[in-house]
Parts: structure tokens; C-alpha cells; sequence
């Protein structure tokens, strides 16, 4: 990741990563390199017996924490990091926050000692219906409660565990978002009565949102996070923050090392992310307005989900793109992924993710 120096005496060179050893640990910022982002890896499931398309099996899991660990990066608690940029402070360079949705039991007989271990902080985002249920495959409280004893991060990720994009049959907008946040006040309540935490850190179940519900979520007083892919920074809309999954097809160490060199890129785009379709819709071209920055937008490449690179155009100025696929989207979570080098650092990718809902021809609701 491309940084800055700052040092009470002069600086002779500025480190492009820190030395290695140093990820469970934030020196003093006026020591180190730092920089205006960082990544967050989400993960599910870490066991070999848990669906492939959300797990990652513990051999992997400890190669990447060893990828992490060889390499320098600076693991820091996801509250800490989001509170820091959220302020405009810069963090540490090559800063990364671990996660881990659902609060699968594997989390806690498997990642916990992991990550203890090596001294590492790490969040859960917790469903709380699920543990007062006693389903399986999730932890039960006494195993988050013991989590909480060892300065694990609970964050919250809804009661019920639903689609909140979907509104119920019959349900006005304002029933709506009334059950939504009824909804997430319960599992807070539960979390604070059962555990004593309650941060104000929320993940989206499915990773589904829209603007709409990303605003109810902001003036609850929450950072939300989604599971489309990117880095966050000080410009980031901190109601719908970009996570890098960490499951399935996506776990070898090479993906992984190109996701941590990315860094934000800023994009205004027409209409705004998080995008229910009509089961008609027409594939249409979604404008794009790009700060300036680093890179060289000629380069820029965009890809949709399950169709590989988009058609892209030149806009009406500088600075600006259309997109759009090359055929109509399929139903279900479909996300579009735009990204370019750095220009002086062409390893770095400046990386932009874009979700989008479709239901079903018949105008069911896809499964999970």
C-alpha cells in the first residue's frame, strides 16, 4: 500500500510495508508509515465439513494468518479502525480488521485459539435469534460470553437474520423500516443483557441493503458493513462499508495478497448502489463519476457477476464512465467490481464495488 511518513526526526525512507512481525501491534504513528486506508477480510465458516461456497478450511485460514503475519500487516480491532478514518485520522499503513459473520461454532473452537494465540483482535457479528434458538451450526451464549471475557469484538447482525431489503405483504415504508430497526434493537438488547457489549457496529445480513436502509442504519447511530468487495478510507460511506469475502473460490494466498494492496476508489454513481430490480428490468448504463486520483482511468476494468468484463464508455466529461453488462443479470445478489492500477505502483489496485438485487422471473424472492 502506498503511504506516508511522519517521524519527529527526519524521515530517510518510508517503508512500503511494516517489518514483519509487527501485525499484532500499533506502534506510535509518529514512528511508523501510515496511510488513509485499510482492509477488512470477512470469513464464515473455518471447518472442512461446512458448505464450500461460505468456508474456509483451517489449513487456509492459518495460511492467511500466516500470509498476514510474514508480510507486516497491522491487525487492529474493527471499531478502533473505523472510529480512526471516520475522524480523519490516518492508521497505520498495511492495517487490516478480521471478521466473521453469523458466529458459527467453528469460530469459537477453531479461530478463537488461533487468533488468541498470536494476540490478535477480531469481531463476530452476531445473529441472536439463532443462539436463543440453540440452532446448530452457531455458538451458544456461554461460548460468546466467554468470547467477550477475552476482548473479542461482538458487533451486530440483526435478530432474525432476514433479507431487510424485503418488505413484508402489505407493509407500508414506514412499517417497514420500523420492523427493520425494531429488529436490530432486539438483537442489541440481547447482546448487551447476554454478553455486556453493545458497539454500534452492524453487518448487513446477506450483505443485502439499499440506500434507503443504509440511512436508517446511519441515524441509529451504527457503521454498517456489507459483503461487497473493497477497501475502505477517510471518504467511505461508513453506512455501507466494503468487506472482502473469504470463502469458497476466493481463498488462495494470491487473491488474497492482491485484495490487501487495493485501496479505495471513489465513485460517485447514478443511480446509488444497493439496487432492487424489477424482475423486467432493462440492462441499462449506470453512470459513473471517478475523483481524480493515481491512476489512469483508460485502464479501468469492470466486471459483473457470473459474465466477466462490462461494456464501458467515456462519459459526458473527465472523470467519468458508463458501465454495463453485456447481457441481463441473473436473479439474485449481483454485485459489479471496477478496478485500475496505481500508476506508480502498478501491483495496487483502486477497487469500487456496486450490489444489485433481482427476484425471480415470477417475482418471488431468489433463496438464500
Amino acid at each position: 500500500m502506498v503511504c506516508l511518513c511522519f517521524s519527529l526526526l527526519l524521515a530517510a525512507s518510508c517503508s512500503r510495508a511494516a517489518a514483519p512481525g509487527q501485525a499484532n501491534n500499533s506502534n506510535d504513528l509518529l514512528q511508523q508509515a501510515v496511510d488513509d486506508h485499510a482492509v477488512i477480510l470477512t470469513y464464515h465458516h473455518v471447518s472442512n465439513k461446512t458448505p464450500a461456497s461460505t468456508s474456509i478450511t483451517p489449513a487456509q485460514f492459518g495460511a492467511h494468518l500466516e500470509h498476514l503475519d510474514t508480510h507486516g500487516y497491522i491487525i487492529w480491532p474493527l471499531q478502533k479502525l473505523v472510529q480512526h478514518l471516520q475522524h480523519g485520522k490516518l492508521v497505520p499503513a498495511n492495517t487490516v480488521a478480521l471478521t466473521f459473520d453469523d458466529a458459527y461454532v467453528s469460530v469459537f473452537s477453531t479461530v478463537h485459539p488461533m487468533l488468541k494465540a498470536r494476540g490478535w483482535p477480531y469481531t463476530v457479528f452476531v445473529a441472536t435469534e439463532a443462539i436463543d434458538a440453540g440452532h446448530k451450526p452457531y455458538m451458544d451464549w456461554q461460548q460468546l460470553q466467554q468470547l467477550a471475557r477475552d476482548g473479542v469484538e461482538l458487533g451486530n447482525h440483526s435478530h432474525a437474520h432476514e433479507h431487510l431489503v424485503r418488505p413484508q405483504d402489505a407493509e407500508s415504508p414506514a412499517q417497514h423500516k420500523a420492523r427493520v430497526l425494531q429488529d436490530i434493537q432486539t438483537a442489541q438488547e440481547r447482546l448487551k443483557t447476554q454478553t455486556g457489549l453493545s458497539t454500534k457496529l452492524f453487518a448487513y445480513p446477506y450483505g443485502e441493503y439499499t440506500p434507503e436502509i443504509a440511512q436508517w442504519i446511519k441515524q441509529a447511530g451504527f457503521t454498517g458493513f456489507g459483503q461487497h468487495s473493497g477497501a475502505i478510507g477517510l471518504h467511505s460511506d461508513f453506512a455501507a462499508l466494503p468487506r472482502f469475502p473469504q470463502g469458497g473460490q476466493y481463498t488462495d494466498l494470491e487473491q488474497l495478497q492482491t485484495r490487501l494492496q487495493t485501496r479505495p476508489l471513489k465513485v460517485e454513481a447514478d443511480p446509488p448502489g444497493g439496487v432492487v430490480l424489477q424482475t423486467n428490468h432493462v440492462v441499462d448504463w449506470i453512470t459513473l463519476n471517478l475523483t481524480k486520483g493515481p491512476y489512469a482511468l483508460e485502464q479501468i476494468r469492470c466486471y459483473a457477476s457470473g459474465q466477466g468484463e462490462m461494456q464501458i464508455r467515456v462519459g459526458t466529461h473527465n472523470q467519468q464512465i458508463q458501465i454495463k453488462p453485456r447481457r441481463p443479470l441473473s436473479a439474485g445478489r449481483n454485485k459489479y467490481n471496477c478496478t485500475t492500477p496505481h500508476r506508480n505502483f502498478p501491483q495496487e489496485y483502486f477497487w469500487w464495488s456496486y450490489l444489485l438485487m433481482k427476484p425471480n422471473a415470477d417475482g418471488s424472492w431468489y433463496t438464500d
